[in-house]
């Protein structure tokens, strides 16, 4: 995916996936290997998208940036992994571009699935790693995810 980006067009995947999502007007996290590759991106999205911004952890608006996705201000926010944790956005849905990247750790990826779901009052979203080839870390992820749901469902904490 990041590849096609570096090229200067949106992969249809992505394209396809985002256009699903916020056409039910959710909000969307999409998580970026590097600031360069998302830098280089943010033209692409804001062709696409109308409601797009992008934050890192050096980015002067960062808080009022976060604060308008919290606020349905935008629907599409385009970030590193700065909030990879530590944030909650109601009925966010979160997608992860080049999840094969090493800076996407099993854990790294459990905490970004984590921004998923938070809110009682939406306990269910999506998560989706778009990658060029499984890594052993997406693969221990999906693992890890499953089975953390699967011990919910057991306990009753999930439908």
């Amino acid at each position: 995916m990041a590849k096609e980006i570096k090229k200067g067009k949106l992969p249809f995947q992505i394209e396809t996936w985002l256009d699903m999502i916020l056409s039910k007007n959710k909000p969307v996290l999409l998580f970026f290997p590097s600031i360069t590759l998302m830098k280089k991106s943010y033209p692409l999205f804001q062709a696409a998208y109308k409601d797009v911004e992008s934050v890192y952890a050096e980015d002067p608006e960062r808080k009022s940036k976060v604060e308008k996705l919290r606020q349905g201000k935008i629907q599409l926010l385009l970030t590193t992994t700065i909030l990879e944790r530590g944030v909650t956005f109601p009925n966010v849905q979160v997608g992860v571009i080049g999840a094969e990247e090493a800076v996407f750790s099993e854990s790294a990826l459990v905490q970004i699935a984590g921004r998923v779901g938070r809110k009682t009052e939406y306990p269910q979203g999506e998560i989706r790693f778009f990658h060029y080839g499984k890594s052993l870390a997406i693969c221990r992820a999906i693992s890890q995810i499953n089975e953390m749901n699967r011990l919910a469902r057991e306990a009753g904490l999930l439908r």
